[in-house]
């Protein structure tokens, strides 16, 4: 039997105390009680460990909860990081998206989005068409159609193409969509904490 029952186990033993972590990490479960541990999140704690760049060559992609060009800043201009896990929601919109594409094309990083709804991936794929740098896309919707999308992104092959419609390129059917309700205030943008102040990745 493996002498490592989770991975947190693991981390725990071979790679958190070597590496002379101060701040403990947050690692993901899929359920409360008895959950799988889950890799895609991976740990909630690259902010505050830098070293993990040095600790081992596997590339580091953080990023995916972070919501300002000061969260990526750091990471990138001490290369620190491989990719950055910036998407357009959390960031603020394309004008911030392009300025994290600016610090990250200056310090040869790469970019690879966090998923997000339909028409911020359609805003996604048209923002990193213009970043010079290497980029991949999460995506899990294929060459489904969207119900309440007439037109979306051009998907063959695996790949999403570039097209000439104006704006994202998507034309929305509102009559399927519901109103839930209006933004009117700015919120307090991400704390990483619960309101017991237990950490937390989102």
């Amino acid at each position: 039997m493996n002498r490592w029952a989770t991975l947190s186990a693991l981390l725990a033993e071979r790679i958190w105390p070597p590496m002379g972590a101060e701040y403990d990490a947050l690692w993901n479960l899929d359920r409360e009680y008895g959950g799988i541990e889950k890799t895609e999140s991976g740990l909630a704690a690259v902010y505050f460990c830098p070293s993990l760049s040095v600790t081992w060559s596997v590339p580091l992609a953080p990023g995916e909860e972070g919501g300002t060009r000061a969260d990526f800043s750091p990471l990138v201009e001490q290369r620190d990081i491989d990719f950055a896990r910036a998407s357009l929601p959390n960031v603020g919109g394309i004008t911030e998206m392009l300025k994290i594409m600016a610090v990250c094309d200056t310090h040869k990083v790469g970019i690879v989005p966090h998923f997000t709804g339909p028409i911020a991936t359609a805003g996604h794929m048209h923002t990193m068409m213009a970043f010079p740098g290497q980029v991949l896309m999460e995506y899990n919707q294929g060459e489904r159609p969207v119900p309440y999308l007439l037109e979306f992104l051009d998907c063959k092959n695996g790949k999403v193409w570039p097209n000439d419609r104006p704006g994202l390129g998507v034309a929305v059917d509102e009559k399927q969509l519901t109103f839930i309700e209006a933004m009117t205030e700015a919120g307090p943008g991400p704390t990483h904490r619960r309101p017991d102040g237990s950490l937390s990745h989102w």
